[in-house]
């Protein structure tokens, strides 16, 4: 007999309600069994705790991945109807918003308590002994914070960021029951998070000798900041996201490093991932998959996808992944013998036992954090972005030699007509402003000079498919929704169809009611109200009205 896969959380700490309650545990250990960050060794067993154990998996309902399997699905609790619905979450278990927020801060909790015993080292004259714990510590905390902002704040946008509500940015061990924090701005928070991976990134190790995948090496780091810089928008930022992804995968453009060679093989017939279903599970999280640069395990419903009502249709397959891209077939693999049951088997649960006495636990899953494809795929969005076009699309077709079907594909590259056919949009027509799907406040595609509006928003778009395809199954699509304000259609057999348009303020995701209760401001829930960002986008990109 196994226990129910959930953990529910009561909390009474005002921001944190989970974070403080674990960390005392972990520190006020009875005298016999007393723990003391008295050594660099302890520190960096506490910063096992510094990353956020908890999986996205509502992001994934969130999306356009998921439609309605139907009432003759076998699980419709209300931690997957509630964000298909984008509702306010009103459970506190594994996969829900309120539980990341939770595990969030629950790390950033643990790396302000070895940040502080870090402290004191520095100040015996024993920094070089903390130096990589520190350095992992910083971006830790920064990443936690960015993960917060980018899920229960507004994208971000320089120009009314210091009009956006920000996220508590949490830098001091907790020291009171129930202390006061303040949101302050959406600008003041990314400071924050870029202080902090910057102080760090240099800090950090190559590598470790212990489980190296699960802590934050230079080269995570190195795609944890482009994808910051990628996300944050503008030219300059456009250049970081570059300068870093290159420090990851290299100059491939003169044969110095192959790319290819570090992402996942997925249509070599001897591959884990085209061979059987439960090595190709395994694959997918190992920490022996190169292209795995950080890896968090945590109690996780990730591999009940199967069973899920709201997830992956027979429609939504055929959309992402059996028409193709580019003409040719892809070589992803999906399973399940009923339509209801269609996923990707790429999550495997592992029991963990909590009972010496009785076969009682939970499930745990592993949940790959950053890869080696999200760096190849930052550096082509960004290339593309400021124009670089041959340079995006040498990593497009890096990208796609490992995910192509080669039956169907036969090596040929993707040339950049084919991008322009398949993606692109016709600029000589008079309606194009008000039918394309992508309006990021950071590139408006229809005031690009030199007659390449059709061409920057081509490979921005070719791009996205890819990444559609790549993390289906994730929840990481629905970043790529908030950041280019892709509009959503959810149809449902019990519920009204909805469109989750442009601007509309439940890509906000609501701050827990716990937090709320003890004094964190809430985000705005009119409907119709939106954000001054997507304002701004609308009155600079041309639109007279954002629908």
């Amino acid at each position: 007999m196994t226990m129910k896969n959930r953990m529910k959380y009561w909390t009474v700490a005002a921001l944190m309600p989970l974070a403080f309650a674990s960390c005392d545990d972990f520190l006020d250990k009875d005298p016999d069994n007393r723990v003391y960050l008295d050594s660099p060794e302890f520190v960096e067993k506490l910063l096992v705790s510094a990353y956020p154990e908890a999986d996205f998996a509502f992001c994934e309902a969130m999306s356009d991945n998921a439609g309605d399997r139907g009432l003759s699905s076998i699980l419709n609790d209300p931690e997957i109807e509630q964000p298909y619905l984008w509702r306010t979450s009103s459970e506190t278990y594994q996969g829900t918003s309120t539980n990341y927020w939770m595990n969030a801060y629950a790390a950033i909790a643990a790396t302000n308590h070895a940040l502080e015993a870090i402290e004191k080292f520095e100040a015996e004259g024993r920094g070089e002994e903390v130096r990589h714990a520190r350095g992992e510590a910083l971006l830790c905390r920064a990443y936690a914070h960015f993960m917060l902002a980018n899920l229960f704040c507004a994208p971000y946008n320089p120009a009314t960021a210091d009009t956006e509500l920000g996220i508590p940015y949490a830098t001091d061990p907790e020291t009171t029951l129930d202390p006061l924090y303040h949101r302050g701005t959406l600008a003041e928070t990314w400071q924050k998070i870029e202080d902090d991976l910057l102080e760090g990134i240099d800090l950090l190790p190559a590598s470790y000798k212990e489980a190296p995948a699960y802590h934050f090496t230079r080269k995570a780091a190195y795609v944890f900041a482009s994808r910051y810089y990628l996300w944050k928008g503008g030219d300059e930022n456009f250049r970081k996201a570059l300068e870093y992804a290159n420090r990851v995968l290299g100059d491939v453009h003169t044969g110095t490093l192959t790319t290819a060679s570090m992402l996942r093989q997925l249509n070599d017939p001897a591959s884990d991932y085209m061979g059987d279903y439960y090595d190709a599970q395994t694959r997918y999280t190992s920490s022996a998959e190169p292209a795995n640069l950080l890896l968090v395990a945590c109690i996780s419903n990730m591999s009940y996808q199967p069973y899920w009502r709201y997830g992956l249709t027979a429609g939504i397959r055929q959309t992402v992944y059996l028409n193709g891209i580019f003409g040719y077939d892809w070589a992803f693999k999906t399973a399940g013998g009923y339509d209801y049951l269609i996923h990707r088997p790429i999550w495997r649960s592992y029991f963990q036992q909590i009972s010496l006495n009785a076969n009682i636990g939970y499930y745990v899953a592993v949940i790959p954090l950053i890869t080696m494809e999200e760096a190849l795929f930052n550096r082509a969005e960004a290339n593309a972005l400021l124009g670089n076009y041959d340079e995006a699309l040498s990593d497009m077709n890096t990208y796609l030699s490992k995910r192509l079907d080669l039956n169907s594909w036969g090596g040929k590259p993707i040339v950049a007509r084919d991008v322009m056919f398949h993606y692109g949009k016709n600029t000589s027509n008079a309606d194009w402003k008000s039918t394309i799907r992508l309006k990021p406040y950071f590139r408006d595609f229809t005031a690009i000079e030199n007659g390449d509006q059709d061409t920057c928003y081509a490979y921005v778009n070719a791009l996205l498919v890819m990444r559609r395809a790549e993390y289906l199954g994730t929840g990481f699509r629905w970043f790529d929704i908030r950041r280019y304000d892709i509009p959503v259609v959810h149809t449902s057999a019990t519920h009204p169809t909805d469109t989750l348009k442009s601007g509309d303020l439940r890509r906000i995701i609501q701050v827990p009611d716990q937090s709320q209760g003890s004094g964190i401001e809430p985000n705005p829930s009119d409907p119709t109200r939106i954000p001054a960002s997507v304002q701004q986008a609308a009155m600079s990109n041309g639109f007279a009205t954002v629908n």
